[in-house]
């Protein structure tokens, strides 16, 4: 009886105490923060946040600004895996000019990756899973996109 009550007691004070984080409503500002800071240059404001992005009318395709806010980060702006962030990554994030990887991998298999993260696909635990952030057209441009970087 002892250990039913320790076990509820426990249960109990670990959901009460828990706070419920959700990152949703700060994505926005995060994929945001990440854009500009994936630029060649760029200064913060005087407070030291990160300046608000400037929408131009339209020069860069929904695609490479997916790629630029989820991607570069660490597969490097132009698909190359040269951002600063490899550095410090092993195993190293692939680089998509590679024709021979090109070669052995179909569309689905990229997006599989894109959409599942790199674990659930045997490959690196720090490639995040995407689905549930991006639409499967913004996939499947992202896809293309890479798969431009092959030719």
């Amino acid at each position: 009886m002892k250990k039913l009550f320790l076990v509820f007691a426990g249960s109990f004070i670990m959901t009460a105490c828990m706070d419920q984080y959700n990152p949703l409503p700060y994505w926005k500002q995060f994929t945001t923060e990440r854009q500009v800071t994936s630029e060649k240059h760029f200064a913060l404001t005087e407070k030291g946040e990160v300046p608000p992005r400037e929408v131009s009318g339209g020069d860069v395709d929904p695609a490479t600004a997916k790629f630029n806010s989820l991607c570069s980060a660490c597969h490097g702006a132009e698909g190359n895996a040269d951002s600063p962030a490899v550095a410090s990554m092993n195993p190293k994030p692939r680089n998509f000019h590679d024709k021979t990887w090109q070669a052995k991998v179909d569309d689905a298999h990229i997006a599989k990756v894109i959409k599942e993260g790199g674990a659930a696909n045997g490959l690196s635990g720090t490639m995040p899973p995407w689905g549930a952030v991006i639409s499967d057209e913004d996939v499947k441009a992202l896809v293309a996109k890479i798969r431009a970087w092959g030719k």
